[in-house]
């Protein structure tokens, strides 16, 4: 049940489970002691009885404690809740479970040319995109939506396992220039429809199509929505269907992070170019996948400035973009060293679309980097509401447990990710890495045995062969690997520059390591408390001068910092 689930969930997060545990087993030997001790100090019998009930007393408060409090580097603080009314970050819904939820199911191509499905997910992916807007309503991200195209499930146990009220799901015939949509919501919970129509017409009128239908589900909801939410519902940032599916294509592309994916990705943004001119959402589309390029280090410089341009032409058609305050917040934070301004436009991209995946996810990644890493946990938890089956989205609260130092994780959850997605390379790299952090060495030796990494290409592929050099003893040729187009990457990315350093450390190259850590934190990676207290890599350098005065540093910053 994803209640209960979410219960035992936060039980383990709050450290309510170890408390109990521990406490148990200090007033078990406590009771050991005392019926040894007692009876030699001829102590009268009630004192074994205070002693029996204090400490079963004190079993309940230890545990309430344990729930609204915990011990950090940061000294005792309040535990921060990821679902309660106005916590988390701004930009950030409070109750998420306030809130009305929905999945829209791709629609079912019923033309006679199976050419036409891609009518069918423009069409549902508009309709997301629509309701994404409305404030009240938590939407099923279009990513995990697409992962449910052609599922047998029904709509009950769906509405179950990803946790939403109601279920809209469709049709769409297209025969020459005539169309027919149909539509149908329904409440999972009573399995009952709530609303259904059915719209003919013309290609011509398609997007009017979908704005009725999602209109129609407003009203059936009930959604209460503020004057500036039913603008955007109306608003259309690519009136054409196939800019649009091109734009989607895109989207999909981009998360892969390697060569061939980027290179489609551009050219599907292209074509939408050359179909409907400059566009705002096209424009930063383009900007961002320019932008993944240098992320993964098959380009440098000249494609960050393009990224930039990008988002600068479209904050002259649209201050308020989400998107491209989304590609600025990145670029500040993965090539410019400047967390300030990386948060600044990453919360700017949040309040514009509060339900974007690739926001939420740069926004988490960011507050690890600034050590704020307890204050990302609502990230977490909207990530994964909104967009629970992409592999990066599930991974999301592993990868907080790790950077806060909390290394019970579960393997299975470190690994997700990459085992939703084995063709991605950066999910490899940082399963193993985070099952290195947890010191399950022989687990990320024999996850990174199963790759073929004999040829790497992203930087991602060549920092998980360091890793499995590292953890082999095999430092031999560890710096033949060392490319100039690698290290270039990896000194330019604050957190890159912090991790491959820590695998250095970690293969005795102490000095390498030191300089790669004190770039890291010349590029804002201030996570002060992982790196002093927790980064089981650094063991070997954590007791030098040299690693002190890093360290030093990075604790003014992390003390300084606010997010």
């Amino acid at each position: 049940m994803p209640r209960l689930d979410r219960l035992f969930g936060e039980l383990k997060r709050r450290k309510v489970y170890r408390v109990a545990v521990v406490y148990a087993a200090v007033a078990f030997a406590i009771w050991q002691a005392a019926d040894f001790a007692l009876p030699a100090a001829r102590a009268p019998d009630w004192v074994g009885t205070v002693v029996l009930v204090v400490t079963l007393v004190g079993f309940p408060i230890a545990l309430i404690l344990a729930w609204a409090y915990d011990i950090t580097s940061e000294g005792v603080r309040r535990t921060q809740p990821v679902d309660g009314p106005g916590e988390g970050p701004p930009g950030v819904a409070g109750s998420e479970t306030a809130r009305k939820s929905i999945v829209v199911l791709p629609f079912d191509n019923m033309s006679p040319d199976p050419g036409d499905a891609y009518l069918c997910d423009g069409l549902t992916e508009e309709i997301i995109t629509d309701l994404s807007c409305c404030g009240p309503l938590r939407v099923i991200s279009k990513n995990s939506a697409r992962a449910l195209k052609g599922t047998d499930k029904d709509t009950r146990t769906i509405a179950r396992e990803l946790d939403v009220q109601y279920v809209l799901e469709g049709s769409v015939r297209k025969a020459g220039d005539e169309l027919r949509v149909t539509a149908q919501l329904i409440d999972a919970v009573g399995d009952e429809h709530l609303w259904a129509e059915r719209f003919s017409g013309t290609m011509d009128g398609v997007f009017d199509m979908q704005e009725r239908i999602s209109c129609s589900i407003v009203d059936a909801l009930n959604l209460r929505l503020s004057p500036d939410e039913r603008r955007r519902l109306e608003e259309r940032p690519i009136d054409n269907a196939q800019a649009y599916e091109c734009y989607l294509r895109a989207r999909q592309d981009t998360w892969h992070f390697t060569k061939e994916a980027l290179d489609r990705a551009r050219q599907h943004l292209q074509n939408g170019l050359d179909i409907i001119g400059e566009n705002a959402v096209l424009l930063a589309g383009m900007g961002y996948v320019y932008s993944q390029y240098a992320n993964i280090g098959l380009e440098h410089e000249e494609y960050i400035e393009k990224a930039e341009e990008y988002a600068q032409k479209v904050l002259v058609l649209d201050p308020d973009s989400p998107e491209a305050h989304l590609v600025l917040g990145f670029v500040h934070q993965a090539f410019k060293g400047d967390q300030r301004t990386a948060l600044y436009h990453l919360r700017k991209a949040l309040a514009g679309n509060p339900d974007d995946p690739h926001t939420l996810l740069w926004l988490l990644v960011g507050h690890t980097i600034v050590g704020k890493v307890d204050a990302a946990y609502p990230l977490a938890e909207r990530l994964r509401r909104v967009d629970p089956l992409t592999p990066m989205s599930v991974w999301g609260t592993a990868f907080l447990d790790v950077m806060g130092g909390r290394f019970d994780v579960r393997t299975e959850q470190i690994t997700q990710m990459y085992r939703q997605n084995p063709q991605n390379p950066g999910a490899l790299f940082f399963c193993a890495l985070w099952l290195a952090y947890c010191q399950r060495y022989e687990e990320a030796r024999a996850l990174l045995g199963d790759s073929e990494l004999a040829r790497p290409g992203s930087v991602f592929e060549r920092g998980s062969l360091l890793l499995k050099l590292a953890l082999d003893g095999e430092t031999a040729s560890f710096r033949d690997m060392l490319t100039v187009d690698f290290l270039k990457t990896t000194r330019r990315d604050a957190q890159f520059s912090y991790l491959i350093g820590g695998v250095h450390a970690f293969a005795d190259l102490g000095s390498e390591a030191m300089d790669l850590l004190s770039n890291a934190v010349d590029r804002g990676f201030i996570n002060y408390p992982f790196m002093a207290h927790h980064d089981p890599l650094l063991e070997s350098i954590r007791g030098e001068p040299k690693f002190m005065k890093i360290a030093a540093r990075a604790k003014h910053e992390w003390e300084h910092f606010d997010v």
